[in-house]
C-alpha cells in the first residue's frame, strides 16, 4: 500500500513539474515578452537582422534547421543561461512561466 501511494505521489509531482509551467504559460502574454525582451536583438521577424541582432550574431528563428535541431527545453535553457559574448541570460529577469511562454512564439516563426 506505502509502495502504491509513494508511486502516485511521485507520478503527480513529475506530472505537475511538466505540465505545471505550460498550463501558467497560457496565462501569460508571450508576444508581449517577446516584444518587451527579444525584439531588439531577434526583431520582429525573428530573423535576428536588426541593427544590435547583426552585431551580436542573433540567431534567426525562421531557419528550419534551427527550429529542427532545438527542443523546447532547450529554448527554455538558451533563455535563461544566454549565450557567452552574444545573448544575455534571463533567469533573473523572467520567470520560469515566462520563458516556456516564450517557446511558441519562437517555434511560430518556424511556421
Amino acid at each position: 500500500m506505502l509502495k502504491r501511494m509513494l508511486i502516485i505521489a511521485f507520478l503527480q509531482a513529475a506530472i505537475g513539474y511538466l505540465v505545471l509551467p505550460e498550463i501558467i504559460a497560457n496565462d501569460i502574454d508571450a508576444q508581449d515578452l517577446y516584444t518587451s525582451h527579444c525584439v531588439l536583438c531577434h526583431g520582429e521577424d525573428g530573423s535576428g537582422k536588426t541593427d544590435l541582432g547583426s552585431g551580436l550574431g542573433a540567431r534567426d528563428f525562421n531557419e528550419k534547421a534551427f527550429q529542427d535541431g532545438i527542443t523546447d527545453e532547450q529554448i527554455v535553457e538558451q533563455i535563461a543561461h544566454g549565450t557567452e559574448d552574444k545573448m544575455m541570460p534571463f533567469q533573473d529577469k523572467l520567470s520560469s512561466e515566462e520563458m516556456h511562454a516564450l517557446v511558441p512564439v519562437i517555434r511560430g516563426f518556424g511556421k
